[in-house]
């Protein structure tokens, strides 16, 4: 049964960081983005992927959550981010905007783009300092109704 049948609302961030290179500071965004205020994990969140650039110095934490839960979650990781990554030392081959550089959010179930940009709006209101959000999709449908393949908010 598909998740879209059980009423399912999903959407996934591919947040990207200006570390990979230590491990434990990845590990410790993605944590961030997995545990409620009180410290027990979220139930409707989960960490998919992490893929670390040792180059590049750079990594991408792949966050799936409910479309409830998914602001939260990044706003959390970009905290954590924020206070662990000093860009003063920061390397590596890839230009760097800041200690998070992009959170791309994308469909996945239940919801289309117009919600991740709901979401995208309401996290870069409630997050500190600057934070560029970016919604992009690649679905055939929402272009051949005369959307773009990318909208930033």
């Amino acid at each position: 049964m598909s998740s879209s049948r059980l009423g399912l609302r999903l959407a996934v961030c591919l947040l990207n960081i200006s570390e990979a290179r230590r491990k434990y500071i990845v590990e410790n965004v993605a944590k961030a983005a997995l545990l409620e205020k009180n410290g027990q994990k979220h139930p409707e969140v989960s960490v998919l992927n992490i893929f670390s650039d040792q180059e590049y110095n750079r990594s991408v934490i792949t966050i799936a959550a409910s479309v409830a839960e998914l602001g939260n979650s990044i706003l959390a990781a970009c905290l954590e981010a924020f206070q662990s990554i000093d860009m003063e030392v920061q390397e590596g081959i890839h230009p760097c905007l800041g200690a998070v550089d992009l959170i791309p959010i994308y469909p996945l179930s239940g919801i289309g783009v117009e919600e991740c940009g709901a979401v995208a709006r309401k996290t870069s209101e409630n997050g500190p300092g600057t934070c560029l959000i970016s919604i992009q999709t690649m679905l055939p449908e929402y272009v051949a109704l005369g959307g773009s393949k990318s909208l930033l908010f």
